[in-house]
């Protein structure tokens, strides 16, 4: 049975507006802290994200990038497995004093171990995306 999906997230990383820009859609960096994938940043463009299948997840993920406005905005469609109709899933980039704040919207109708499993994986994801910037300032 299909549920409303609806999760939002907001992370400041302390870093300016552009480095996390590039760090969202750069597929080198996207590969550290989201997945491997073959994403390009053109609107229009499909591409699949993979990692190893678990219990609740098929090992990929088709998406397509429905808008991009360089350097605030970002929005891909999100295929699941277990749906007819893609999600959707948006990156907001808002520079403030001392970095930058993302604010992570995941929305649309799906399953209820799917909803699980992004409310558990997108927070742990944003993280690695700030040890990404610890780890490039170390080097």
């Amino acid at each position: 049975m299909s549920q409303i999906l609806n999760l939002k997230l907001e992370e400041f990383y302390p870093q300016p507006l552009e480095r996390v820009w590039q760090a969202l859609t750069d597929p080198a960096a996207i590969s550290d802290w989201l997945m491997p994938c073959d994403f390009q940043p053109i609107v229009g463009h499909k591409f699949t994200i993979r990692g190893n299948a678990t219990e609740n997840w098929r090992g990929f993920t088709h998406c397509e990038i429905l808008t991009l406005v360089p350097p605030t905005l970002m929005e891909w469609s999100w295929e699941s497995a277990d749906i007819e109709e893609p999600t959707r899933l948006s990156f907001a980039l808002q520079s403030f004093e001392g970095g930058t704040k993302l604010s992570l919207n995941h929305t649309g109708t799906t399953t209820r171990d799917d909803i699980a499993s992004l409310s558990q994986g997108w927070p742990r994801k944003l993280r690695q995306l700030n040890d990404q910037f610890i780890n490039l300032r170390n080097e």
